[in-house]
């Protein structure tokens, strides 16, 4: 095993110079708050291996330090997973934590989801470990470079309702923490329970959602969740508009997780609940629950962890929503909860309260058209993958086939003879377009994201009309209707 050390102590300094404070806060400013990180470029190449064995055996293996570090990232150039597209299996990178033990693990697959990069790791040092499949070759990963978590100096303007911050700790299990961005977002109620965050917030530096996010240190440097609560963002499913208070959202997806198989939605277990529009004002109370820096009088460690605080609703005017609840930058994205109903009515985007009482912070309301639109035409993991169901005869086989799927996955054929309606399906994080839907069978999608199954079509169902769907983990398919003849 070979272990290298990095020397960034000098580089973490100077990078605390270039990244100064930002200055004081105007009367309507966006919230999004960067994690503090210095890049490091690499050039560590495995090597080509090849494994005749009939078992996994870890090929090459290396240790890598950087000193002074609070966590690490990494960044992969060129990588060969040598995959079994048949048996949907491939050599695959494993990633682990020296300090807390947490693991990832990287195959021909989620190392595209992860563009090419892990998850966040506590910490100062990694290890690395190249594992080939059995009969693989020229198996191969490039470190190109790693992100080291520097020292956070809590310098941030803020946007609290009065003279004190009067947040809480929470522990809601709908929103998230997204990073580097350093923003907030939430799991909604469209058909794949994804996520919705502020415009500002969608920029290339909208890639990682974590739950579960424990306390910073004691310095304020933020921790990480292990790899099992963090999810890539798919940069394909990204819609988002960046503008002024009123004209700022976004509506994105992420992939399953590596270490669970599972989306975020299966494993949180909980998802807001989207109004159309926000209510008229009429004093309901508003909450804001966020990830949030921290200031003065505030416990370092609260510094980017989930925080919560509830205010009055002050105005809806066109698609602006404003509100006397405390917020600052990291807040952005948070969800706009009228907590009298329990529904999302926007999504946080602007600082603006102070020690005046007639201050507020700001918010776009769900009513945005252009917001609405997007929710009606989702893209990538958001979308619907693709179900082709020839047609069908009483008495015959029919083959249908689902496309464009996760490889390795089971996926259900479901259908309905009552037609479209609203089906939440729990255990697979999806609600269905179907009413009193039914199974009609399964099968697991091969290396290329095919799934088919082969069923004759009951004499009995001559004459119906079956709208039939397809599901996954996390996703479905769009709806497909058939008259049997």
């Amino acid at each position: 095993m070979h272990v290298r050390h990095l020397a960034v102590t000098s580089m973490l300094a100077g990078a605390l110079a270039v990244l100064a404070a930002p200055g004081a806060s105007s009367i309507a400013f966006g919230q999004a708050q960067p994690i503090r990180s210095k890049p490091v470029d690499l050039s560590i190449d495995s090597g080509v291996h090849n494994h005749s064995g009939s078992g996994r055996a870890v090929v090459w293996t290396e240790t890598i330090e950087a000193s002074g570090a609070g966590w690490v990232r990494l960044y992969f150039g060129e990588v060969e997973l040598d995959p079994d597209l048949t048996a949907v299996d491939s050599s695959v990178i494993r990633i682990m934590s020296l300090e807390d033990g947490a693991i990832q693990h990287l195959n021909a697959w989620t190392v595209r989801e992860w563009n090419h990069s892990s998850a966040y790791f506590n910490g100062s040092a990694v290890s690395v470990e190249l594992i080939a499949r059995p009969g693989s070759r020229a198996n191969r990963v490039v470190i190109s470079r790693i992100d080291v978590g520097i020292d956070d100096d809590l310098m941030y303007p803020e946007s609290i309702c009065g003279a004190t911050d009067d947040r809480m700790l929470s522990t809601d299990p709908r929103s998230a923490r997204a990073v580097p961005i350093g923003c907030s977002a939430w799991i909604f109620d469209d058909a794949h329970h994804q996520f919705i965050t502020a415009g500002h917030c969608s920029s290339s530096s909208l890639q990682t959602i974590q739950f579960n996010v424990p306390l910073s240190n004691g310095n304020g440097q933020i921790q990480h969740p292990g790899p099992e609560d963090q999810y890539s963002v798919d940069v394909s499913s990204k819609q988002s508009q960046s503008g002024s208070v009123g004209q700022d959202w976004g509506y994105f997806g992420v992939f399953r997780n590596t270490e669970t198989g599972l989306s975020a939605y299966q494993v949180q277990g909980e998802f807001h609940t989207l109004a159309a529009t926000p209510p008229p004002v009429n004093g309901q109370t508003i909450r804001i629950t966020g990830y949030g820096t921290t200031g003065g009088g505030v416990p370092r460690e609260w510094n980017q962890v989930q925080k919560t605080h509830t205010g009055e609703f002050r105005t809806f005017t066109g698609s602006t929503v404003r509100y006397h609840t405390d917020t600052s930058g990291g807040n952005s994205g948070s969800c706009v909860l009228n907590d009298d109903t329990g529904e999302a009515i926007g999504v946080h985007t602007h600082g603006g309260c102070s020690s005046d009482p007639n201050s507020s912070n700001q918010g776009t309301g769900s009513n945005h058209s252009g917001w609405q639109s997007a929710l009606t035409t989702p893209r990538g993991v958001c979308a619907p993958f693709g179900l082709t169901v020839p047609p069908l005869t009483a008495g015959q086989q029919a083959t249908l086939e689902a496309s464009g799927t996760s490889p390795g996955l089971t996926v259900y054929f479901i259908y309905s003879t009552q037609g479209t309606g609203e089906t939440l399906v729990r255990p697979l994080g999806v609600t269905l377009g179907l009413a009193d839907p039914s199974l009609g069978g399964s099968a697991v999608a091969d290396g290329g994201g095919i799934a088919r199954l082969t069923r004759v079509v009951p004499p009995a169902a001559r004459g119906r009309t079956l709208t039939i769907q397809a599901a996954e983990a996390g996703r479905t398919s769009q709806i497909v209707t058939r008259l049997v003849e």
